[in-house]
């Protein structure tokens, strides 16, 4: 049995505009994303707009089982790539036709936002009618006002073009970031759930969700939303203290979960954790930066409850020049062993298949692994996850190639190699999929749109996962997301040489574009 505390309801007949926001992922996994609570907040904020919420594998609202095709606006959070094929199932079960082109004006506007509506939403934009580059709270507000304005909204999808942030596949387009996270929109009355079907349980379980920063300069060349949401942008402590203690008082929880790209580069990180935990809050975070973690913050989050320490070295010392994360393995060792004393347990992300890689390398990195593993005497304390490299649009490596067969080799090679208890590894046909997924073009939407009712056989997937000319304009080029092509061809190259781009927030500026 699921139930929610703070919930918003309203009259439908007494807005203009009934809105659905729907996450194409299983409940708890929608209530763990910070950005789907700040688009119900927000607009629920207006008196003429209701938010209702809407989620995977359900058609209907939560607040007042409404069915999809009844609303104004029908909006996607886009956040997986994966997830595409979820949303046909949402559209299709909720009574509305797939294809833009087969919508009558009887039927909801359907739009789409998040980081994947932000990179490349072509493979889906056979399904959407407009898409939101950028945070919501920025472009949204605009984007109703105007629908309220106009008689036939979907006939009349140009008349939205002029809003900063809108696209729609053809026309030029500059993502939008609030430039102040003052300004960012801070949801404190969070819906609650209270279940004991750990099915229907937060990521976090009941936490509340506290939004430390936005975006992150350390400049990792694999990591497509460290290139997209620049600059970073930090919350002022006094003002999260505020947040906490409202959120608080609103929820009745006192367990906080801190959420930001770059969580640990607050600048008063040790200052954030520690005033929260004596104001009597139990502090966790999804992951840590290990260039950032202090034995004095290891110490703060164990004593506020934190009993596992996430973590990234993604690679060998070699590979980590590669993608500009210069971790020392001394660095790494010194982080996980501090983290042992302390009682705690790691979690470590790997990648394989990275720009340059050799079998030497994978080697040597299942060697790592094993060493890490010896460092504490409890048989669980290390969890360990790999997963397959994938070239993401708007990075460095968004012209490297995915090769399938040699990321299933070095797969297999991996599991005969490390033989830890708790020791995962993505598919590689997930991988593949994903990697279509995220690089694909408007093509792609016949593909998906047959994925629906039948599964895909992988030599088709293959098909589409050729190598990326670099002489040719990439799906993505309308999108603007700030970083300039000229800025990820230079670390494309400075990458292949093993070089590294320091921290720009310590050695200055590298002309990225990002910053105005």
């Amino acid at each position: 049995m699921l139930q929610e505390h703070n919930v918003v309801l309203k009259n439908p007949r007494n807005v203009d505009v009934n809105f659905a926001s729907c996450y194409p992922n299983l409940y708890r996994s929608a209530m763990s994303s910070l950005g789907f609570h700040i688009i119900y907040d927000f607009l629920n904020s207006r008196e003429d707009i209701y938010c209702q919420r809407v989620v995977y594998p359900y058609s209907r609202s939560l607040e007042t089982n409404t069915h999809l095709n009844k609303f104004d606006v029908v909006s996607f959070s886009l956040q997986y790539e994966q997830d595409y094929v979820n949303v046909l199932k949402m559209l299709r079960d909720g009574g509305i036709p797939l294809r833009k082109e087969d919508r009558t004006s009887h039927d909801p506007l359907v739009i789409a936002g998040g980081p994947c509506a932000s990179s490349n939403p072509l493979p889906v934009s056979r399904f959407i009618d407009l898409f939101v580059v950028g945070e919501a709270e920025v472009i949204l507000d605009e984007v109703l006002d105007r629908f309220m304005e106009l008689e036939n909204p979907r006939e009349n999808l140009d008349a939205f073009l002029d809003i900063p942030g809108v696209y729609v596949p053809g026309n030029p387009v500059k993502i939008q970031v609030v430039k102040k996270m003052e300004d960012a929109w801070q949801p404190i009355r969070q819906v609650v759930p209270e279940t004991d079907d750990k099915e229907f349980l937060p990521a976090f379980g009941r936490s509340f969700l506290l939004e430390v920063s936005r975006g992150c300069t350390r400049g990792c060349r694999f990591c497509m939303a460290g290139c997209m949401y620049r600059p970073r942008r930090e919350m002022p402590l006094k003002k999260l203290f505020e947040v906490a203690e409202k959120g608080r008082k609103v929820t009745g929880l006192s367990k906080i979960a801190m959420i930001g790209a770059a969580v640990s580069d607050h600048s008063k990180i040790e200052e954030l954790c520690l005033g929260l935990s004596e104001r009597g809050f139990q502090v966790t975070t999804p992951s840590l930066r290990i260039e950032s973690i202090s034995d004095e913050l290891l110490t703060i989050l164990r004593d506020s409850g934190l009993k596992t320490v996430t973590i990234a070295p993604e690679s060998i010392w070699k590979l980590r020049k590669v993608v500009n994360k210069p971790i020392t393995d001394e660095k790494l060792m010194e982080t996980i062993q501090t983290a042992f004393k302390q009682g705690m347990n790691v979690k470590l992300y790997f990648l394989m298949g990275l720009p340059s890689e050799t079998h030497e390398d994978l080697q040597c990195m299942a060697q790592s692994i094993k060493r890490l593993s010896k460092l504490s005497k409890k048989s669980n304390a290390l969890r360990v996850s790999v997963n397959p490299f994938i070239p993401k649009p708007h990075t460095p490596f968004q012209w490297e190639k995915f090769d399938f067969d040699l990321i299933k080799a070095n797969a297999k090679y991996l599991k005969s190699e490390v033989h830890l208890r708790s020791f995962k590894m993505e598919s590689p046909k997930n991988s593949l999929i994903q990697y279509v997924l995220s690089n694909g073009g408007e093509d792609l939407g016949d593909l998906i749109e047959r994925s629906l009712e039948s599964k895909v056989q992988m030599k088709e997937w293959k098909k589409f996962g050729a190598e990326i000319n670099p002489h040719v304009d990439l799906p993505w080029s309308d999108i603007d997301v700030g970083v300039t092509d000229a800025f990820l061809k230079e670390e494309h190259e400075k990458a292949l040489n093993g070089d590294i781009t320091p921290w720009c927030e310590t050695f200055g500026c590298y002309n990225c574009g990002s910053c105005d």
